[in-house]
């Protein structure tokens, strides 16, 4: 596995928010440590985001499974908001390419300067569904981490219409044949993004997802079932959790991780 030298710098966290104004409120900011040097992650103030956004900066929400001998050469965040994720995978694996996607306007105003560090990343300013669409996103009703393109009780009644691409046609023009990870995050709207690519699950080595209600996760690894096995899962709170996916093509070529694995033949 190739990873690079970044870590977050747990001592260099700004916790008071700045006077300057975004399009969610004020700005707080937590200083990131990468292989380009040192620079802040900003993210819009309020309710729980910094929690949020550290959780998965520090990598309790998205764990990386150390694979001997792994590159990770490709990275498709879906539902990329601010870029959490983006900026946490690419400071472990600076030589990937990387392909964000986030309808959210006001989120790419901070997704473009987070990951402006990381050459290797592009962003992509409309979101992935299973049809070529616009529909209402429904702003979170505390943080920006909760928008959402259905109506729910983290959101308020009025939202604003954003551009949808059917994802395995933009996987095509994009060319992403073989993707190292990917990370589905869209608040309910997984399970659109995940029928659009199934017929290339089997070129896809990891899926972290994170789904929004038991339907959604039973039907998600009913989905995947012949094709990925369970890594991790971890369930905060009822109807939300994160799983992480590896390929049976990835146990096949790297059998060291079914160490754990009971036979009963």
């Amino acid at each position: 596995m190739r990873g690079g030298s970044g870590r977050l710098y747990a001592g260099a966290m700004t916790n008071t928010a700045t006077n300057q104004e975004s399009h969610y409120g004020n700005i707080s900011a937590i200083q990131v440590d990468a292989t380009s040097g040192s620079s802040p992650f900003c993210y819009p103030a309020g309710a729980n985001t910094r929690e949020h956004v550290l959780s998965i900066l520090e990598g309790k929400d998205y764990p990386i499974l150390p694979i001997r001998g792994y590159e990770v050469e490709t990275v498709v965040d879906v539902g990329a908001n601010v870029g959490a994720f983006t900026t946490y995978m690419a400071v472990h694996f600076n030589a990937a390419k990387y392909f964000c996607f986030e309808p959210s306007l006001g989120a790419v105003t901070f997704l473009r300067e987070n990951i402006a560090q990381f050459p290797n990343a592009q962003v992509f300013p409309f979101g992935l569904y299973s049809e070529d669409t616009s529909m209402l996103l429904y702003e979170g009703a505390s943080q920006s981490l909760q928008n959402s393109l259905y109506s729910s009780a983290e959101t308020p009644a009025s939202g604003n219409s954003v551009e949808l691409r059917h994802a395995g046609r933009m996987f095509d023009e994009l060319e992403l044949n073989q993707i190292s990870i990917l990370k589905v995050d869209t608040e309910g709207a997984e399970l659109p993004v995940l029928n659009s690519l199934s017929e290339r699950f089997e070129s896809i080595d990891q899926i972290y997802l994170e789904y929004h209600s038991e339907i959604d996760r039973r039907e998600i690894d009913g989905l995947l079932g012949s094709t990925h096995v369970l890594a991790a899962a971890s369930a905060k709170h009822i109807h939300r959790g994160t799983n992480h996916y590896i390929s049976m093509k990835l146990l096949r070529e790297h059998p060291e991780l079914d160490i754990l694995r009971v036979d009963r033949s």
